[in-house]
Formats: structure tokens, sequence, C-alpha cells
């Protein structure tokens, strides 16, 4: 999938896009309910479109809606409905490639998820966009079975097909607590918490968690812990999982950001391989992060 096919056909569509399309308000409801999108919250509407949520947001009482979306002609739509609404800020862009000014309570993807081509980093990027115990969801307003049908025709080269629920929560499960799996007759919606966790320090090769130190020695086969040598083998395997998780996550992020250098230069699709193998990596590593919680919650 091509980021310009996908904008041609959503620009294509926008100015017959309201009369065409089939809001249930009951459904709508019932998916911000489940996202508990609530008052005084900050809300990133993601594939935005012409602005379908907008007014349920703000009936809602949120702080601010930051709709964000890739197609011009759409945000454009989006950007009259309510221009002076203060609440309201309408971009144009794609939200893996976007900075933005501040953090959220709440990301809602609607009606959009199968348009992304790379969905577990689109979902890493989105977590790095909450707010400490925010919650993202993606939701459809139909069944997983008629959002495939309908993209079928037309819409075939623009889409990836809804995966099935049950893989999109191993995607968020690394990352997200999830509280919310529904796929039924009537709508689609994965919910979850981002989980916050272990604060890790990467200022050298030295770190430091809950009284245990590891120093690696780069060149050498040097390494310092702290309980001495009477450590038992389980507080051994804590300090060298704790560096182990605090190394790779350091040295990843390095990884990512001279990816950019490749995309700045034009080799998107090196680029888009180095983040998709990233955000793989970043999994794994946050899977080890939790395991190494837990068992620190028990050793000590």
């Amino acid at each position: 999938m091509r980021k310009q096919d996908v904008i041609a056909f959503f620009d294509q569509c926008a100015p017959t896009w309201d009369a065409e399309m089939i809001q249930n308000g009951e459904i709508i409801a019932a998916i911000l309910d489940n996202a508990e999108v609530g008052q005084g919250m900050d809300v990133l509407d993601v594939a935005c479109g012409t602005g379908v949520l907008f007014p349920y947001y703000l009936e809602r009482g949120v702080a601010s809606v930051t709709g964000i979306d890739i197609s011009p002609e759409m945000t454009k739509i989006a950007a009259g409905k309510y221009p002076a609404e203060p609440r309201l800020r309408v971009l144009c862009g794609d939200v893996e490639e976007t900075a933005f000014d501040r953090k959220f309570d709440r990301i809602v993807v609607y009606n959009a998820f199968p348009h992304f081509p790379n969905p577990k980093r689109l979902i890493k990027t989105l977590a790095g966009l909450l707010k400490d115990g925010g919650r993202l969801t993606i939701a459809h307003g139909a069944s997983r079975e008629t959002i495939d049908n309908h993209h079928s025709g037309s819409a075939s080269k623009v889409s990836n097909g809804l995966m099935p629920a049950e893989n999109l929560v191993k995607l968020f499960d690394s990352m997200f607590d999830v509280e919310i799996m529904i796929s039924n007759r009537r709508m689609y919606q994965v919910s979850g918490v981002k989980r916050d966790l272990l604060a890790h320090s990467h200022g050298g090769v030295t770190h430091t968690h809950g009284g245990l130190t590891h120093t690696h020695t780069h060149g050498d086969d040097a390494h310092e812990h702290t309980p001495g040598e009477d450590a038992t083998p389980l507080q051994e395997l804590l300090v060298l999982m704790k560096y182990l998780v605090s190394h790779n996550d350091a040295h990843a992020q390095e990884v990512a950001d001279l990816a950019r250098e490749l995309q700045n230069a034009g080799k998107y699709d090196a680029y888009d391989e180095i983040m998709d193998a990233v955000s793989d990596f970043d999994m794994v590593n946050a899977k080890l992060d939790a395991i190494l919680s837990k068992l620190t919650a028990e050793e000590f």
C-alpha cells in the first residue's frame, strides 16, 4: 500500500463522504463510552476524515480535540465544520511523522485502521503520543465482515483488511492493558490503557535499578554486580535482565533516529523495513520488561 494512493483515494471520496456515510449514533456512543472519552480530556482523532466524531467529542465536554488526516480534501471539510470552536484543531499529515505539541489522554482510530500499511508501527507511534495511563481505541461502527466486504471493491488497493480482534489484542499486548475486545455483527473495538513500564536510566554504560547495579564495559567482558558475590542466581538474573532491557532500549532508539536519515534521503523502503524491525524488537523488549517487573516484585 502506497501513501500517495491512500491520499488520492480519500481526496476523491471527500466531496461525497458525509452524504454517503451511514452513522449509528448508538454504536458511536458505545465506542466512546468504552474508550472512556469524557470531561476535560485531550483527544487525538487519528484519520479523522471529515470530522464525523467531532460533535460527539465536544458534547462530552473534552478539553481539546486534535484531528489529523493524511487527505488534504478530507481535512478541508473537517476544518470547516467548527471554525470558531477553540477546543478543536485539524491537521493534515501522517500521524507517524507529525511532531505534536502535547500528549493525549485518549487516542481514537475510527473506521480507518485497515488503511495504515504497518499496524505494529502505528500502535507503537500512538503509544508514544499518549500520556501515562492514557487509552488507545481502535474501532469500527460495523462488523469485521462488513468492513472487509466494503473494502473489497474500489478500496482494495488502499486496505489491508481488518485483522481479527484477537490479533489486534496481541499487537496491543506489550504496551497496553487491554480491557475491551468486541467483534460482533454491530461493531469492532479494541481498547487498552497504556502500561507504565519500568523507568530506565541510559546515561552511559552503568544502569541502576532498585539497588542492583550492572556495569558493562564495551570491548571486554567486565561486569560489576551489586549485591556481591553471595547474590542468588535469581538476583544475578534480575541484574542482567534489567541491564539488557535498558541497553536494548537505548540502542533501539539510536537505530530509529539514524533510520530517519534514510527517510530524509528518500530511502523510504529501507526506513519502513528498519522501523518495522525496531517495532518488533520493542515489543519483545517490553515483554521482557513486564516479566522483569513481576520477578522483581516477587523477589523484593
